[in-house]
């Protein structure tokens, strides 16, 4: 389709991708994003190949050669230190055409709206959406538009996409209900300088143990990505923010966990340590209702533990533009299209998310049961790692 008028809701990875894929088309684009200022929420994100083949395809391979981590090797230790497995990442690298580059997710979202800007697409900041009108309330497929806390609204358009996360306004459009968070785990994060006393510069190591785990994994100019998990009650009070009662709430946890862990607490700057409750949704049937339509976090938030919410969202972009370039019939019949390629995909990967943390963060008596067979299965079986290669791919 030719000259559409385009609305994103949300100025993350998902929208800004989407916002470049569009502009290129010769869309009419505007993305409108709730902050004031486009802050990142959490440190890093490890994007995977697929990701990364999108990124390419914007033209900014070489920015994530550039400000990405060079991440050769995957080992899992114990909470003794012992060395469970060592996976070299190259071959399935090899195999699927590209690498997987660990990245601050700041630099990444700076780089997309950057790219975004320099396409000629508007950006508005600091309006937050407030729901979806159609012109006509009786045509479910009537042109649409946003309106905004503020009273203001976008302009009326053919095509609105909900880019506006895990809390998406736009879903309870397109669902026309509400969905509730739902609550997994909870996670820290943050940056640290690389040192001997952490870690390699190419390794991404991971100590699993009493149900929790800690991890370093390399991204750009010499720093190390962290991620710490524990399955705390839902309603367990936090820390105050930016304190040092951070760092003891981290030391009591992971008091157990070998000496490069308690380096690596020691080394936080508590200032910029996130602490963030991990949830997601039920998975939802459809993506799309009219001329509206959902990608990235918004229709279907992935956990943390599959390393594929900004790769997903990216490709999302990709192949609604594809869809939105090669279908003439109508923007309806193009979103029908997008949800029928991507909806089983990415609810899979949801689904194999949540039982992978069933797997790490046991909360239950009978997950903990199913994370000693995994640890088990970590110690002894010498094919684990052909398996855990797979996942990856």
């Amino acid at each position: 389709m030719f000259d559409l008028k385009v609305v994103i809701i949300g100025g993350g990875i998902g929208g800004l991708s989407a916002g470049i894929f569009l502009k290129r088309l010769g869309y009419k684009v505007h993305v409108y994003e709730r902050a004031e200022e486009i802050l990142p929420v959490g440190a890093a994100i490890s994007l995977w190949s697929n990701g990364v083949k999108v990124m390419n395809s914007l033209g900014l391979g070489h920015e994530m050669i550039r400000r990405g981590g060079q991440m050769d090797k995957m080992l899992y230790h114990s909470i003794d230190d012992e060395k469970w497995f060592d996976l070299d990442l190259n071959p399935m690298f090899k195999e699927v055409g590209e690498r997987g580059y660990p990245v601050a997710r700041g630099e990444l979202q700076q780089l997309l709206m950057d790219t975004y800007k320099s396409t000629g697409g508007e950006l508005t900041l600091g309006k937050t959406c407030a729901g979806v009108r159609r012109v006509d309330e009786k045509d479910e497929n009537s042109k649409v538009y946003a309106v905004f806390e503020d009273g203001s609204r976008s302009d009326v358009v053919d095509l609105l996409i909900g880019a506006d996360g895990i809390k998406s306004t736009v879903r309870n459009y397109v669902m026309g209900k509400d969905f509730p968070l739902l609550y997994r785990y909870t996670n820290w994060n943050g940056l640290v300088k690389m040192s001997p006393e952490l870690g390699k510069f190419n390794e991404w190591i991971m100590w699993v143990g009493e149900g929790k785990r800690a991890s370093l994994m390399p991204v750009g100019t010499d720093r190390f990505y962290f991620f710490m998990g524990c399955p705390l009650p839902e309603n367990a009070p936090p820390p105050k923010r930016g304190t040092e009662a951070m760092r003891d709430e981290l030391k009591t946890i992971f008091k157990n966990f070998p000496q490069r862990v308690q380096n690596l607490i020691k080394a936080i700057d508590v200032k910029k340590l996130n602490r963030i409750p991990i949830c997601d949704i039920d998975v939802l049937p459809t993506f799309s209702r009219g001329r509206v339509i959902l990608l990235g976090d918004s229709a279907h938030p992935t956990l943390p533990v599959m390393g594929q919410g900004g790769a997903l969202a990216l490709e999302d972009s990709q192949i609604l533009a594809y869809m939105l370039q090669t279908t003439n019939y109508s923007v309806v019949d193009a979103l029908k299209r997008y949800v029928d390629s991507r909806r089983d995909r990415v609810n899979r990967i949801v689904l194999k998310g949540r039982e992978r943390v069933k797997q790490i963060y046991p909360h239950t008596e009978d997950d903990k049961k199913g994370t000693q067979q995994w640890y088990d299965v970590l110690r002894s079986d010498k094919d684990f790692t052909k398996k855990v290669a797979k996942g990856l791919e």
